[in-house]
């Protein structure tokens, strides 16, 4: 089951108030996408990731945290055009508007989730290009933190699968085929092995398209 709860916050820019559904509990029965994506219930519950003001459009995970540093992106073009744009689900340009700030702030790994979580929203509503403009952003972003020898997943081996997923779906596979030789050469535990040689199936065949990794476990899609 997933709960909500209404949360009522001040907004940090603007001193605006306002009501935020906060989520309060929630579970997943099935397989996350090989990027990560979670399954339901939990996929459904992006909309209470991030708080945004109504009133001056600031996106945060706490909207009531605010640094005057961020004063010029907020009132940018750039984060006034997303904010107005009609192209996008208000969604996924609340989590490009708060990838925009995280920049700014020089948080880069939540500049990529930022991105991709985008993405994820994009995929949903069908904008099939936006979305893989956004995971490009996405994944510019990681490659850049994984050269310089930084993480941005609890896991090992995990950066690198949500990189090479983001590339490969953003037509991009040729790019994922070195960070897929470098991982599996790291020797990582026995799914991500497998997972990342499926990232590699997938990319010869020209495949763009989501999978989950319940299909590497059952050895689905040429794996056996």
């Amino acid at each position: 089951m997933t709960t909500f709860d209404e949360e009522s916050v001040v907004c940090g820019a603007c001193g605006q108030v306002f009501i935020h559904h906060a989520l309060t509990s929630t579970n997943a029965f099935g397989s996350p996408d090989l990027d990560t994506r979670p399954p339901e219930m939990r996929r459904s519950t992006m909309g209470a990731w991030l708080q945004r003001c109504p009133a001056c459009g600031y996106s945060a995970r706490k909207a009531a945290k605010f640094g005057e540093r961020f004063r010029p992106v907020l009132d940018g073009a750039a984060y006034r055009s997303q904010l107005a744009s009609t192209e996008y689900p208000m969604l996924a340009s609340t989590f490009i508007c708060a990838a925009l700030l995280a920049e700014a702030a020089g948080r880069r790994d939540e500049v990529g989730w930022g991105y991709l979580h985008a993405a994820w929203t994009l995929d949903d509503a069908g904008k099939d290009e936006l979305a893989r403009s956004a995971r490009g952003r996405a994944a510019d972003t990681f490659l850049g933190l994984l050269a310089e020898g930084q993480t941005f997943a609890p896991e090992p081996g995990v950066s690198e699968l949500v990189v090479a997923d983001c590339l490969r779906r953003g037509g991009r596979g040729a790019e994922a085929l070195p960070v897929i030789e470098r991982t599996l050469a790291q020797g990582h535990q026995d799914l991500i092995q497998k997972i990342l040689v499926f990232q590699r199936v997938l990319i010869q065949r020209g495949d763009t398209s989501p999978h989950l990794i319940r299909e590497v476990v059952e050895g689905k899609q040429g794996m056996a």
